[in-house]
């Protein structure tokens, strides 16, 4: 794709204007180099502060006004009477409770049967003696490991070089004198706040009416007489279990049959003797 004829002419001149700017950029510090032989020259004396002018009189605050007498508070009207409470009626008689039902005779529990006489079991026979392992051939006897080299003496350290002595730091040239500070102008005495009115007196509140005295409550009416409830009657007798029948003696397993002698295991053959290790002292 190619771009529009006016971005073609643009393109070129634009490259010459950075090639053109790059290159006093690049040379600016070996142009200003010889400036910096030489330390900068003292910075000049400030000039003194000039004098500040006094401050204007401030002009008094002018007196307030007295604040208007309050209204007094209007009087507090009396509570009404409240009426007493009416009589309440009495509780009426609660009904006495049934008489509850004896509990029936429960039947005795019937007779177990006894249990069948088991067989017992048979005699089991005795394990068969196991044979005994072959003896194990001994180890044949192992090289000893030849002796190993010493390590060579390693060669000393040369001496180290005594550093050159330090050229000493110039003397710092001392700062000049500090200009003192003209003297402040004082502040003009503030006025005084004028004397401030006495508040009028207040007025005194009217006193509290009393509260009627509260009506006494009636007498509250006595609960009548709750009825004994009626006597439980007895559990009767719970019927004794049973003696438990004791156990048949177990029949005897049969005679179970003998198992036929295992066969011997053939002798085991010995190890060969093992070859000697050759010996490579260069290794």
């Amino acid at each position: 794709m190619t771009s529009p004829p006016r971005w073609r002419s643009v393109l070129p001149s634009a490259a010459v204007a950075a090639a053109l700017v790059a290159a006093p950029l690049a040379n600016a510090g070996a142009a200003y180099a010889h400036d910096h032989t030489n330390p900068h020259p003292p910075s000049p004396m400030k000039p003194a502060y000039p004098a500040k002018p006094a401050y204007m009189a401030k002009p008094a605050y002018p007196a307030k006004p007295a604040y208007p007498d309050k209204p007094a508070h209007p009087a507090k009207p009396a509570y009404p009477d409240k009426p007493a409470h009416p009589a309440k009626p009495a509780h009426p008689a609660k009904p006495a409770h049934p008489a509850k039902p004896a509990y029936p005779v429960k039947p005795a529990y019937p007779v177990k049967p006894a249990y069948p006489v088991k067989p017992a079991y048979p005699a089991k026979p005795a394990h068969p003696v196991k044979p005994a392992y072959p003896a194990k051939p001994a180890h044949p006897d192992k090289p000893a490991h030849p002796a190993k080299p010493a390590h060579p003496d390693k060669p000393a350290h040369p001496a180290k070089p005594a550093y050159p002595d330090k050229p000493a730091h110039p003397d710092k040239p001392a700062y000049p004198d500090k200009p003192a500070y003209p003297a402040k102008p004082a502040h003009p005495v503030k006025p005084a706040y004028p004397a401030k009115p006495a508040y009028p007196d207040k007025p005194a509140h009217p006193a509290k009416p009393a509260y009627p005295d509260k009506p006494a409550y009636p007498d509250k009416p006595a609960y009548p007489d709750k009825p004994a409830h009626p006597v439980k009657p007895a559990y009767p007798d719970k019927p004794a279990y049973p003696a438990k029948p004791a156990y048949p003696d177990k029949p005897a397993y049969p005679a179970k049959p003998a198992y036929p002698d295992k066969p011997a295991y053939p002798a085991k053959p010995a190890y060969p003797d093992k070859s000697a290790k050759q010996h490579h002292p260069h290794h």
